[in-house]
């Protein structure tokens, strides 16, 4: 590496359009469909700092460039990007390596293939563990802050908390209170007041989202059993479901195989893509737009809640 400023950004969430302020050119095919958020920027011979979406980057970016408040110029550093899949490597580096090639990308397709790089990689993300894993433990309330939960159960999560799940289960989360990524076998019973999940992911489960809680994407089969009060869903991909929409809620677009098994009590559906289904359409709920091939049923037998099974 050369002495001149270089940073990485390892993002771990897909989430929203977070890498928008990224020159055009340095942003790879893989950066922009899955618009990481989360970002760890390493300096050479400086240690590291940690940001949320790309304000916070630029902001590093900015103070390191002194006193005129600029930022770097765009060879000043470097980014790669994770997959969120590869959340196992993440918590332990050392146990679970990286596979660089695959599940990382680079403008400089060389920089994969650095071992000096990879370990300044691996050290980073150990000693930002070491900071903010917690791992099985009972947590009865995390209202601030930055955690990992990994096999905990957590009772209330509100607040400014910030957290990243893993085969974790929590009882209610409120308050302004953010969740970047549930994975895993993750279970939340309860989000509510204005909290946020950014990415619900893998087997993850929520079974209640209300009074204007938001879920940024849903993937692979994750499952939200009833989503309503003013809740929302903006996008949902894969394999993953909606039990009930219903009392207000508001869902974007369905992408790939999803389904909605009940929408009704003034809900929304703003797009119902081909291969996509709703099971069951009441007279009060609303899809502004439905793509040749997908499948939306009215629903004709008051009291009708869909499949009991989920996936079924």
């Amino acid at each position: 590496m050369s002495t001149r400023l270089h940073s990485l950004f390892l993002c771990l969430k897909a989430g929203k359009e977070d890498c928008r302020n990224i020159p055009e050119e340095h942003a790879t095919r893989k950066e922009k469909r899955m618009r990481l958020e989360f970002s760890i920027v390493l300096f050479e011979n400086e240690g590291y700092a940690t940001a949320r979406r790309n304000t916070g980057i630029n902001e590093i970016l900015a103070s390191k460039a002194g006193d005129t408040g600029y930022v770097m110029d765009d060879d000043s550093y470097r980014i790669f990007t994770l997959d969120p899949y590869a959340w196992k490597w993440w918590l332990n580096p050392r146990l679970h390596r990286p596979d660089f090639c695959s599940c990382y990308s680079s403008s400089t397709e060389s920089d994969c293939d650095n071992p000096a790089i990879q370990e300044r990689i691996i050290k980073a993300l150990e000693d930002w563990q070491k900071k903010y894993l917690r791992a099985n433990e009972t947590i009865k309330l995390i209202s601030s802050g930055k955690h990992i939960l990994y096999h905990c159960d957590v009772e209330t999560v509100c607040g400014d908390a910030e957290i990243y799940c893993f085969d974790s289960v929590i009882d209610t989360m409120e308050d302004h209170a953010q969740t970047e990524i549930i994975t895993g076998n993750s279970f939340i019973k309860n989000v509510q007041g204005n909290a946020q999940i950014q990415c619900l992911d893998d087997h993850a489960m929520i079974t209640n989202l209300c009074e204007n809680a938001v879920v940024h994407n849903m993937k692979d089969i994750s499952l939200i059993h009833h989503a309503y009060k003013d809740s929302q869903i903006h996008t949902m991909q894969d394999n993953s479901r909606i039990l009930s929409l219903n009392g207000n809620a508001r869902l974007g677009t369905m992408n790939g195989h999803t389904i909605v098994d009940l929408a009704s009590g003034q809900s929304v559906i703003e797009k119902v893509s081909c291969g996509c289904a709703v099971l069951g359409l009441s007279h009060d709920a609303q899809i502004k737009k439905v793509e040749s091939g997908a499948t939306v049923l009215p629903l004709h037998v008051d009291g009708y809640h869909g499949s009991t099974m989920p996936f079924s």
